[in-house]
């Protein structure tokens, strides 16, 4: 296996083991939900939009490593940017 390959592995077991902006955001917070009816993953985003940027961003849900790294890698990537930037 490669460096890169390890690299990327290592990076998914910490979000997944370690989630950034997991749970919830109270009212008045946007959420949206979507799963995947062929693996049953489920993930929840709950998003506090303030002049134009994402302010704050968590996420819920249940599902496989990739499933729940993704969204905590999402949620890192996403929170301060403008909101026509993501």
């Amino acid at each position: 296996m490669s460096n890169l390959e390890d690299l990327y592995r290592e990076v998914i077991l910490d979000h997944y083991r370690t989630p950034r902006n997991k749970g919830e955001l109270p009212p008045p917070a946007v959420c949206t939900e979507g799963s995947n009816p062929l693996c049953g993953d489920e993930i929840q985003i709950f998003l506090d939009v303030r002049d134009g940027l994402v302010h704050d961003v968590r996420f819920t849900g249940h599902g496989c490593s990739i499933s729940q790294a993704s969204a905590s890698m999402m949620t890192a990537a996403v929170k301060g940017k403008p909101v026509d930037a993501v």
